[in-house]
């Protein structure tokens, strides 16, 4: 599922200055300002010729869904974006059923991806009777990061309505 929203920004600020501890290069919509963090995940991200290294090491204090009585068994999916086009996506294997899962899985990507934009979504399974649902995303720009070496961070998951649709990013916006 890949999202497109809109976009706004206030006035001779950033959205980046409102919203705290945001991961590098993460991007966020105004909705995040009043949308609560339904987690974080941390990633490891590196280009080794000219491949793109994606490591999700982990993920904690990951959401239910409200009435859910256990936590689903969590999984990652990747996708590598140019606007509203998917070049490449992977996901992780299904991690135990819990708010504090342990990934430590390796996606490699080898479409370029100068100027793209990564968008993580942390999917939830709960089980044959329901359907997976979506935990949380993050979209992150990756044009603002030095991938020479290895960049890592916790970035923060909103609800997918919050989150700016890559193709809604202006270049040169920092946030």
């Amino acid at each position: 599922m890949i999202v497109k929203l809109s976009r706004w920004l206030p006035p001779n600020k950033s959205l980046g200055e409102f919203v705290t501890d945001l991961g590098p290069g993460q991007v966020v919509g105004r909705q995040v300002l009043a949308s609560p963090c339904l987690g974080e995940i941390q990633i490891c991200m590196v280009e080794r010729k000219e491949n793109l290294e994606i490591k999700i090491v982990r993920a904690r204090n990951l959401s239910k869904k409200p009435g859910a009585k256990c936590y689903p068994a969590p999984y990652v999916k990747v996708y590598l974006l140019d606007g509203k086009s998917c070049l490449a996506k992977a996901k992780t294997a299904v991690a135990t059923r819990t708010p504090e899962p342990r990934f430590d899985q390796h996606l490699i990507f080898t479409a370029p991806y100068g100027g793209k934009m990564l968008q993580i979504t942390v999917m939830g399974d709960y089980g044959r009777m329901e359907r997976r649902s979506i935990i949380g995303m993050a979209i992150i720009r990756l044009s603002s990061l030095d991938l020479s070496h290895s960049v890592e961070g916790w970035y923060k998951l909103f609800p997918t309505s919050a989150v700016i649709g890559p193709d809604q990013v202006k270049k040169e916006d920092p946030t």
